[in-house]
């Protein structure tokens, strides 16, 4: 009789508080939960969500740690979706789309085409906004990157603090929220190393930083599509024109 394959997951599997979490996250992002609403009582979420009363607080309180819920004390109190700083946005959106490809809602093709064009204008949005003390900061995270070993979870987790110290040049809360939600999404991707090298992974970060420190525009976002451009077949998509 034949062994059968040994099963491969791309994720881990969530725990109850944090199914639970992102059920609640997954409500408000669709606008069945908006700023200020109150939540049903304790009592009444533990019988919804079938679960046990300290399970159901785990998960509340993760919310509550990332500014998602705020808890009113008293008579009247209980719990209320928070305003929605853009603080939230990286960690919300980006675990709504890892549910969308866990449900093969999405694919990581159309999740690089998106990230894609988001990075070359963050790059070209960095080159004019960036002040002197994020350009130390950029150039820290490239020396950091180039300086990976030739490992690539390391190198995409040094790329990723690199895209993210980008980001921060441009001072627009949706670019830095949105890059870290791309990047969160991305750490489920199963990596071919065969395939993929670290090299196609740093190639052209160097030229990328060398135009925002320059202040260039134009250059930032050529740089960065030769950057992006190295993945597309990977991806199985079509480069972006120079």
């Amino acid at each position: 009789m034949a062994s059968s394959a040994p099963l491969r997951f791309n994720r881990k599997v969530q725990s109850a508080p944090q199914q639970i979490a992102a059920l609640i996250k997954e409500s408000i992002l669709e606008g069945a939960l908006g700023p200020g609403s109150k939540l049903p009582t304790e009592e009444e979420m533990t019988e919804l969500f079938g679960v046990s009363r300290p399970t159901l607080r785990d998960a509340l309180r993760d919310l509550r740690a990332r500014h998602v819920l705020e808890a009113e004390r008293g008579r009247n109190g209980g719990y209320r979706v928070g305003d929605l700083s853009l603080v939230t946005l990286g960690d919300s959106v980006g675990e709504f789309i890892s549910l969308s490809l866990g449900a093969n809602k999405l694919t990581f093709g159309q999740l690089y085409e998106v990230r894609a064009a988001l990075e070359v204008l963050s790059a070209s949005t960095a080159a004019l906004e960036r002040t002197d003390a994020d350009l130390v900061v950029l150039e820290r995270a490239l020396a950091d990157v180039l300086d990976a070993p030739d490992q690539l979870p390391e190198v995409f987790r040094r790329d990723a603090a690199f895209h993210h110290s980008l980001a921060e040049c441009t001072h627009n809360p949706l670019m830095i929220g949105f890059s870290g939600a791309a990047a969160i999404a991305f750490r489920q991707l199963t990596v071919d190393e065969d395939t993929l090298k670290p090299k196609d992974v740093l190639a052209h970060l160097d030229e990328v930083t060398e135009a925002v420190r320059a202040g260039d525009p134009r250059a930032a976002t050529a740089a960065m599509r030769r950057h992006t451009n190295r993945f597309a077949d990977y991806f199985g998509v079509t480069p972006s024109l120079e």
